[in-house]
């Protein structure tokens, strides 16, 4: 007498569950991982505009005038600190005559920081000026 089998048996049933279930956990761990790399992308997105935006204050700063100091535009902080390279010089016209201000050549120490965390510090290299000489009266 044969028997004509219908179905799964049991041990059939057991091993497909498996397999699903470590491709299910692999799938996980992959959008997990995925999950983690936007989120690092958007991280460095944002700091990177940040600094941005510090350099873009950073061109309007005279480091003769202001050495140190720090800037808050919430929620970063910019703190600086600057180095004279060169010493100042009388700046030049393109006349015989020096010109109305000295400069000198600073680098600028930025550190960058958001609610107190550090975000990035780098150098820059500025020019920094003061006015010594009046102009002449015609």
């Amino acid at each position: 007498m044969r028997s004509d089998p219908r179905g799964f048996s049991l041990l059939e049933a057991v091993v497909a569950l498996a397999i699903l279930s470590a491709a299910g956990l692999a799938l996980f761990a992959a959008m997990s991982q995925s999950m983690q790399m936007v989120g690092r992308a958007e991280d460095s997105r944002t700091a990177d505009a940040a600094v941005r935006n510090a350099l873009a204050w950073v061109e309007q700063l005279n480091p003769t005038e202001s050495p140190t100091g720090e800037l808050q535009f919430p929620p970063y902080t910019v703190s600086w600190t600057s180095t004279l390279l060169e010493p100042a010089r009388p700046s030049a016209t393109g006349y015989l005559a020096p010109g109305l201000h000295d400069v000198g050549l600073h680098r600028l120490q930025l550190t960058l920081r958001r609610d107190g965390a550090l975000i990035r510090e780098f150098d820059v290299r500025k020019v920094g000026y003061r006015q010594v000489r009046a102009p002449a009266e015609l």
